[in-house]
């Protein structure tokens, strides 16, 4: 063996003591079938991203979620009839977030309809792999039963609002920062464009304007005027798709006013078995989710115009939609490690369940819940093989 060779082998079995550390000695035997990320998604990914995702299994989970909902449709094709639902589409412990006034599941990118078991699945498979990394798996299958609570609870009565979790109150407390500060961090994130890029984007707020003033009126012209613009790096599920951040002249021309705001090209679903496809365009699907499930409002959202930025289509040449929303300044999404306790994390699979709970309609609430009755200990046990199916495609990856 040469060298080279004995040097990669060392720092792969580095990386999988490191991980089974970090992961509390619970990585499962190796399955039969793996989760590969998408060959593209990964050929595009960063090289500090591709790192991360061998060092740390929940963000190879967090970067596979095409491929996990497609093996989560494979698995559980045969379920007859299943009850179609407003998915999130990407429902994780890491997706739960709040503001000064609203916490909750965000990021619809991936929101759909479909089978309830989508999201379901999505979400035990996370407080799998956080209780693994928390070194708290003893704690796993009480978790899932505290979310399986909340979503029950939730289709039993619509009206049910879950209380707002101790963590959000202490998170809360964390020093705000200010308006300039959160505009010059914002700026930061903006990577350099084009002439060509930036003549679009100024083309295509125009056009955004346009729009939007003619559905708003109340919002004063030159809103959407842009002061700077850049492309967006940040992400891990969404690292291969084009997001630019633009900081725009809000709602007067003084400059602490300015607010930031995101477009963002739409993942294509195309091909994903269980969800449905809608013959609108496709980022009205995330706009939809936003509002139907989402608790955190955006005071703009909406989808962008078509042509925003240059050559904006996939590799198959299909034309993609770009959906366009404001950020909030007190916007902050939770991490594991922001976790105190087993507590924190059964807070938030209860409080999710309940949300996720609401994407189903009134009209088949009664078929869902019977449904979850006769499924639910299936549903755990293919969460099961997912996470074994995951960490072998994850072990495959950290050997590259």
């Amino acid at each position: 063996m040469s060298h080279g060779a004995r040097a990669r082998l060392s720092r792969f079995a580095c990386r999988l003591v490191l991980a089974a550390a970090c992961f509390a000695l619970t990585v499962p035997s190796p399955a039969r079938a793996q989760l590969r990320p998408n060959p593209t998604a990964l050929a595009d990914a960063p090289l500090e991203l591709i790192d991360r995702l061998r060092a740390d299994p929940f963000t190879y989970f967090r970067f596979i979620n095409r491929a996990w909902t497609t093996r989560v449709c494979e698995i559980l094709a045969d379920v007859p009839d299943p009850a179609i639902v407003r998915l999130h589409g990407d429902a994780h412990v890491e997706q739960f977030a709040l503001t000064k006034d609203a916490w909750g599941l965000d990021d619809f990118d991936d929101s759909a309809r479909g089978p309830a078991f989508v999201d379901i699945v999505r979400f035990l498979g996370s407080l799998d792999l956080a209780t693994r990394q928390r070194r708290w798996t003893r704690s796993r299958d009480a978790l899932w039963d505290r979310f399986f609570e909340g979503y029950r609870r939730s289709l039993s009565n619509p009206d049910y609002r879950p209380p707002e979790p101790d963590l959000v109150r202490q998170l809360r407390k964390e020093a705000p920062v200010t308006r300039a500060d959160y505009l010059a961090w914002g700026e930061q994130q903006m990577q350099p464009m084009a002439d060509a890029t930036v003549k679009s984007v100024l083309d295509g707020m125009t056009a955004f304007e346009r729009f939007v003033r003619s559905q708003r009126p109340e919002i004063a012209a030159g809103y959407f005027a842009v002061i700077r613009a850049g492309w967006l790096r940040l992400g891990v599920g969404s690292a291969a798709t084009r997001k630019v951040l633009i900081r725009v002249q809000g709602p007067t021309t003084d400059r602490e006013d300015d607010e930031l705001i995101e477009a963002k090209e739409v993942a294509n679903l195309d091909g994903v078995g269980c969800l449905e496809n809608s013959p609108s365009p496709q980022a009205l699907r995330v706009v939809d989710g936003t509002r139907q499930l989402g608790r955190l409002k955006h005071d703009i959202l909406a989808v962008g115009p078509t042509m925003l930025i240059p050559a904006a289509a996939d590799r198959a040449g299909h034309w993609l939609d770009w959906w366009v929303s404001n950020w909030e300044p007190s916007y902050r999404e939770v991490r594991i490690s922001d976790l105190r306790s087993v507590d924190d994390l059964s807070d938030i699979a209860f409080d999710a369940g309940v949300q996720l709970g609401a994407g189903t309609l009134v009209p088949v609430r009664t078929q869902t819940l019977s449904s979850l009755r006769r499924l639910e200990g299936r549903l755990r046990r293919v969460t099961d093989t997912m996470i074994a199916e995951l960490f072998a495609g994850w072990r495959e990856l950290s050997t590259r």
